[in-house]
């Protein structure tokens, strides 16, 4: 939680970074009280009262009931208002082409699906078609759509919203942003997706009082997300985090990207899908481990040695960031278990002992959910900031 901000300055900005200074610690803290608000940003409880007061009336906040006293009436407890306000989650980067309503706490409300497809303009009809149907739903009822968020696979460029190079789309330099934005008069925020899956852990899942947290996607590919001292980093040019284009094995199996040895090619699902080619068809991914489960223990030897290696590349991010959290997702799921640990343990193990010993390193919150509440987060990290 960042201090109160310094005095001096233009009083305009300095009342808008106090309104999100509490906006944020109602977020973090929810249900919190006035005094315990004071505590936390440092601002008097005078000017809490204030913010407080304008943010209900925006509803932007609502009381829910009252906490423990200490001497004399109950305080209020205070919680960011869940019904006002409404935004539509889309994921590109499932099987499916997933889309929800979600509220401002990141709780899909609907959900529906559709085709995945190569070409762009179709795809676009398609993500068009779905949003505006979860516009009109029931469950919108009186409330105002305020953002559409889009998390996708590939190398993204935050700031112009395109996507640069999806090899699981097929897409190159697509300007999503700018196809999607002439439909709708509400902004639309495009996200990488292991960088959205970060931020929906760190808004609403964990790791919501960590600074400096590594989400780590597993799916067809493998690629992180990075929270550095409290700000996402996605480096010089927005395309950070692509771990599963690291090498592990000098002489190891030529990669699609050209070069070898790739960590995606030895502990992605679609590697591992390509070892138990006899028992589930290379490219079904999401089906792999529950496949291996339930077959031979060589499929399973295959899934964990698979667990081993992105042991080693978790070991290494431990290495080079020393983060306080490490949290691995994607498409895998709670019942991947065997995976998972070899992965923990290898990564553990392999790591230096001090920033391993001070890493804690979990499943991810959401599952299979990790895209669409991710693409929340994005909506809301760039409204609560303006609102």
């Amino acid at each position: 939680m960042n201090s109160a901000p310094a005095p001096g300055g233009n009083s305009i900005e300095v009342g808008r970074r106090n309104r999100c200074l509490v906006l944020d610690a109602v977020r973090v803290h929810e249900p919190i009280s006035r005094p315990e608000l004071a505590r936390l940003t440092g601002l008097t409880t005078a000017t809490i009262a204030n913010i407080v007061g304008k943010l209900q009336r925006d509803h932007l906040v609502e009381e829910v009931g009252s906490g423990r006293s200490t001497g004399g009436r109950k305080p209020g407890l205070l919680q960011l208002e869940r019904t006002s306000r409404l935004a539509i989650a889309v994921d590109l980067a499932a099987t499916d082409l997933m889309v929800a309503l979600t509220n401002v706490k990141g709780e899909v409300l609907r959900r529906s699906k559709r085709e995945i497809a190569t070409d762009v303009d179709l795809m676009i009809t398609r993500m068009v078609d779905a949003i505006r149907e979860m516009m009109g739903c029931p469950e919108v009822g009186g409330a105002s759509i305020v953002g559409i968020g889009v998390t996708a696979p590939g190398l993204i460029d935050h700031a112009a919203g395109t996507i640069v190079k999806s090899v699981r789309l097929g897409w190159y330099q697509v300007p999503l942003k700018s196809l999607l934005q002439r439909h709708f008069e509400v902004p639309v925020f495009v996200g990488k997706d292991t960088t959205s899956a970060l931020l929906g852990e760190q808004w609403y899942g964990t790791a919501r009082d960590a600074n400096n947290l590594i989400y780590v996607w597993v799916g067809t590919g493998i690629a992180v997300g990075l929270l550095v001292d409290g700000r996402v980093y996605t480096g010089a040019t927005g395309m950070a985090g692509e771990l599963g284009h690291t090498s592990i094995e000098c002489n190891g199996t030529p990669c699609r990207c050209g070069n070898q040895g790739c960590l995606e090619g030895l502990a992605s699902l679609e590697a591992i899908a390509s070892k138990v080619s006899s028992r589930v068809s290379p490219g079904e991914g999401e089906a792999t481990l529950d496949a291996a489960r339930a077959v031979d223990l060589r499929a399973r030897e295959i899934v964990r040695e698979a667990g081993k290696y992105l042991g080693v590349g978790i070991a290494n991010l431990i290495n080079l960031f020393n983060p306080e959290r490490i949290i691995i997702g994607g498409q895998i799921t709670q019942e991947d278990k065997e995976f998972v640990d070899a992965a923990i343990e290898t990564a553990k193990r392999r790591a230096l002992s001090e920033p391993a010993n001070s890493v804690t390193i979990t499943m991810a919150s959401f599952g299979q959910d990790a895209g669409l509440i991710g693409a929340a987060a994005l909506v809301w990290r760039e409204l609560l900031r303006t609102l």
